[in-house]
């Protein structure tokens, strides 16, 4: 598998006032997954894993994509209602990307999460994955795993993945204390399939 691990960004003040632009009320990680969401450009069928039409991070996203999203909540209105566990109710090789942001850490099998997203995703598709690395313990239902980058490497490779990039999301003092102080996490960019 071609692994790399990329060094952050490293700040400046132009940055971190971009970032507050997504809002001083949001820790400095949430303005940091903001802004690489605000990045990204989705095209084809898309599966948006974890996520639903009330997802905040939708009107970030530069898409003209069908979503079609799966959750376990209704109150983020997804396009499907599945069960953590359940298989996805979509045929083999079904979707060009897949996204999933802050959801991984909610499933005690992740691995098996991730072999059924490895399923839909249609060969040389790419899967984008946001997970905490450093932050505390949080809910919704229940909170379970943060893995480090030789186990993204791992699993990923066992999955089937050629192509993984892992940004960590954090630089200098300011997001050092703020994971020291319980908000931090890190990022995993479009892996390919």
């Amino acid at each position: 598998m071609d692994f790399t691990l990329i060094d952050p960004p490293l700040p400046s003040y132009a940055w971190l006032r971009r970032l507050r632009g997504f809002g001083a009320h949001k820790t400095i990680l949430r303005q940091m997954q903001d802004d690489l969401i605000s990045q990204m450009t989705l095209s084809g069928r898309v599966l948006d894993f974890g996520g639903g039409r009330r997802a905040d991070y939708l009107p970030r996203l530069k898409t003209d994509a069908e979503i079609l999203s799966v959750n376990i909540d209704t109150e983020f209105d997804p396009t499907h209602i599945v069960p953590p566990g359940a298989a996805l109710p979509f045929e083999d090789a079904s979707f060009d990307q897949v996204i999933t942001f802050n959801t991984l850490e909610h499933i005690y099998d992740d691995t098996g999460a991730l072999a059924e997203l490895a399923r839909v995703l249609k060969p040389g598709g790419t899967i984008c994955i946001m997970v905490p690395f450093l932050y505390p313990v949080h809910g919704h239902p229940d909170d379970y795993h943060r893995h480090t980058p030789s186990w993204w490497r791992e699993t990923l490779a066992g999955l089937g993945f050629r192509k993984a990039d892992v940004l960590p999301m954090i630089f200098g003092r300011t997001t050092a204390a703020q994971i020291i102080g319980g908000r931090g996490d890190r990022v995993l960019r479009p892996i390919k399939l």
